[in-house]
């Protein structure tokens, strides 16, 4: 199952806010389930890349501190039309990624 990504984005000026809600457990591993003492596997987005027209202007790495459902905000530059792409994949190989259209 792919993971799921909600965007939104605006560009002014040359800079756009391109914002992205991410549909994920962000299980640490650490929790413990109460009925069988044991851990939730670990299952957390482990990298992200933000693409403006297929050129990578943010790269970045979580790890399994991050809320569950996360929600990011970055600012890039970019104008008017031009594609914003988000890629994610998490720790067990699952991926997922999302384009639009700034406005």
């Amino acid at each position: 199952m792919a993971i799921k990504i909600r965007m939104r984005g605006k560009s002014q000026n040359g800079v756009a806010e391109v914002k992205a809600l991410i549909k994920h457990p962000m299980e640490s591993g650490v929790r413990m389930n109460k009925k069988t003492g044991k851990p939730y596997p670990a299952k957390y987005i482990d990298m992200v890349e933000v693409l403006v027209n297929g050129t990578k202007a943010v790269d970045a790495q979580w790890s399994g501190a991050v809320s569950a459902n996360p929600y990011m905000a970055v600012m890039v530059k970019a104008n008017a039309g031009d594609e914003v792409t988000v890629k994610l994949s998490d720790n067990t190989g699952e991926t997922g990624s999302d384009s639009i259209k700034l406005k």
